[in-house]
């Protein structure tokens, strides 16, 4: 269905930061459980999406709980959205060039790669998740965890908001909780690169191995 058409029956657009121009959605209703990975190519399988239908927002009317890892990215032939309008719960969550908006809270027990200089990371609620790695990418989170911006080693203007209410919150500030002074006492030596900052990658496949991530975990 057109996108305004999914935008007046849900408000999807109902926070003042919502910023992208979507032409098509597909909606499923319900609570969605996803017994393993999922990934943004069965996503668009699953939804028989037309890649001709311009961007495109796949919609979630319900909560979305994935037991392993959301890759949004992974085998995904364009870029793209997917909304929770309720919460999210997952394993491990990697995005790069997607983009996802989660309505209400969002657990994710292991792991948030979003090492990226492109995409939206949007929760308006809580965010659940031990450790989130980013680099440039439009992050809105409010996290109980570690916040890691590879990139900066000081607050981004207008950090540390920490608001609960999802109605009046809408997409939290982000406040980094990391700096690169603070990163070599906190995570495991051997998740560093030749550039001396943390693999993403790697750190993706060690939390989907079960392997700790941060000092105080082994």
């Amino acid at each position: 269905m057109p996108f305004e058409d999914a935008d007046a029956a849900l408000r999807l657009t109902r926070f003042e930061r919502f910023d992208a121009g979507f032409d098509t959605a597909y909606v499923f209703t319900g609570d969605l459980h996803i017994g393993g990975d999922w990934t943004g190519g069965q996503l668009f399988r699953a939804a028989d999406a037309d890649l001709d239908d311009g961007l495109i927002a796949f919609v979630i009317d319900g909560d979305l709980t994935v037991d392993g890892t959301l890759a949004l990215d992974e085998d995904a032939e364009a870029s793209f959205a997917l909304m929770v309008t309720g919460a999210l719960r997952a394993d491990v969550v990697t995005l790069d060039a997607t983009m996802l908006f989660v309505y209400q809270n969002a657990t994710v027990t292991r792991l948030i790669d979003f090492a990226t200089t492109d995409g939206t990371l949007s929760v308006a609620g809580r965010t659940n998740c031990p450790i989130i790695i980013s680099d440039e990418g439009d992050l809105n989170v409010n996290n109980t965890g570690h916040v890691l911006c590879r990139r900066y080693a000081t607050l981004p203007e207008g950090a540390g908001h920490t608001g609960d209410d999802v109605e009046e919150t809408g997409w939290g500030w982000t406040a980094i909780t990391l700096s690169r002074a603070e990163v070599p006492a906190t995570f495991v030596a051997g998740l560093y690169g030749d550039d001396h900052r943390v693999d993403n990658r790697l750190a993706v496949q060690w939390a989907r191995e079960g392997r700790p991530l941060l000092i105080t975990q082994g």
